[in-house]
């Protein structure tokens, strides 16, 4: 949901600042909405009994002026910043991004360590937010890189990959207690991230 005025910093600071928060979402193929959650790794994942789970994850969209799109859009589209996540103080990031030169690697979101209202963002942790008005749609995140950086012929903006055997629900890694992965949607079924 959008934050009020009063509680947004002044856009001028350099700081990163709230402008909408809820819950991470995403939807199935039949549009029924699930919530992701964090697992003992600190990993964004998918839990199918994620109603009763007690680590649904609730973030803060922070939008961090100072910082420019990854992706380049020219057209004022969407804001650059972070996903917060002040239960456990961290950002959701991609480490591996800057560890890996390798375009087939698989990435995933994992939650690590950051400040608040911090004005420094890891270029792993940025992330590109559309509020609903802009498309008619609801509010929708991607994580952001820049294009063909991970994945060719890759715009830069990155969803979960989806299990096409599973109503297009998360595919999860094996072994990793329902850890999730970054895919564009040219390598792997994908989908956008919401805030609701």
């Amino acid at each position: 949901m959008p934050v009020e005025d009063s509680n947004i910093e002044e856009r001028s600071s350099s700081n990163c600042h709230t402008i909408v928060k809820g819950h991470l979402v995403g939807f199935d193929s039949k549009n029924k909405q699930f919530s992701f959650v964090s697992n003992s790794a600190n990993e964004v994942a998918y839990d199918p009994n994620w109603k009763k789970s007690k680590n649904q994850l609730y973030v803060n969209f922070q939008e961090c002026p100072k910082y420019k799109d990854p992706i380049g859009d020219e057209d004022g589209t969407g804001s650059v910043g972070r996903m917060y996540v002040p239960a456990l103080k961290g950002c959701v990031s991609n480490p591996a991004y800057l560890q890996s030169t390798s375009v087939s690697a698989n990435y995933y979101p994992i939650i690590t360590p950051c400040d608040a209202t911090t004005s420094l963002v890891a270029e792993e942790s940025l992330w590109k937010y559309y509020p609903s008005e802009d498309f008619n749609d609801l509010n929708f995140v991607y994580w952001a890189a820049q294009p063909n950086r991970l994945q060719k012929n890759c715009y830069g903006l990155y969803g979960y990959r989806t299990d096409a055997k599973s109503d297009e629900l998360p595919y999860t890694r094996p072994g990793h207690n329902g850890a999730i992965e970054f895919h564009c949607d040219n390598t792997f079924p994908e989908s956008r991230f919401f805030v609701q």
